[in-house]
């Protein structure tokens, strides 16, 4: 059972059906009468609902035409997802605005499945001007994380800091991609509503050991991030 008002639920429920693709670029969406008759709802709420996905930019309302599912918009950012030097150049293009920097709790090591002592790095993912790409987390080995300061300075990427500062060779890079719903907070941060949809990625960073030495969490709202990967057909 949500606690949420009728009109958010509604909401919500065409929302699903629009980024589930059951309803297309293009579709039409019942008319606020229709949606009361069918949900058994107040005009009152059905237009509030509509009204939500329409400043989401979900839906387009036009006078005499009714109301249609809007074209999914083009990503703020495109990162091509090929090799190492894709996530370097990720890394430079989207400048990381660290915010805080203290001793990674336990809680959120277990969460990660990271042991021993980690330094967390939180901030924003920033391309010039535009509104924050991503609400980011970096989790750096005590013994050799950057502070607060030294972060802020960096052109590049912390792995790359780490490979020239302590002569640590970063050897693989996992990634892993989800799809969430951002919290209160985080939407707030990233200035969206909450429960918008995001993309999720952990990018682990290994040693020579295989130890790992970095880890990075990103959550991309919907509509401001996007992964283009390329693939080879083997002759």
């Amino acid at each position: 059972m949500t606690d949420a008002p009728l009109y958010r639920q509604v909401a919500e429920g065409l929302r699903r059906r629009i980024l589930t693709g059951e309803l297309t670029p293009g579709a039409q969406l019942p008319t606020e009468m229709a949606l009361c008759d069918t949900l058994g709802i107040s005009r009152h709420t059905a237009r509030e609902a509509l009204r939500i996905l329409t400043e989401d930019g979900l839906i387009l309302r036009r006078r005499g035409a009714g109301t249609v599912v809007a074209e999914a918009p083009a990503p703020a950012f495109a990162q091509t997802l090929g090799d190492f030097d894709d996530i370097l150049q990720y890394a430079r293009d989207a400048r990381f605005v660290c915010q805080s920097a203290e001793p990674a709790d336990a809680e959120a090591l277990d969460a990660l499945g990271l042991t021993g002592e980690f330094s967390l790095l939180t901030g924003l993912r920033q391309v010039s001007q535009e509104p924050p790409m991503a609400l980011t987390r970096v989790f750096v080995r005590a013994d050799i994380a950057p502070d607060f300061e030294t972060v802020n300075r960096l052109s590049g990427s912390i792995s790359e800091w780490l490979e020239a500062t302590h002569a640590i060779a970063i050897t693989r890079v996992t990634q892993r991609m989800e799809a969430v719903a951002l919290s209160g907070t985080q939407a707030s941060v990233l200035g969206v509503r909450a429960e918008t949809p995001a993309l999720r990625t952990i990018r682990r960073y290994r040693d020579t050991g295989g130890e790992i030495i970095q880890l990075s969490e990103s959550l991309h709202p919907a509509g401001r991030f996007a992964y283009e990967m390329r693939l080879e057909r083997g002759q």
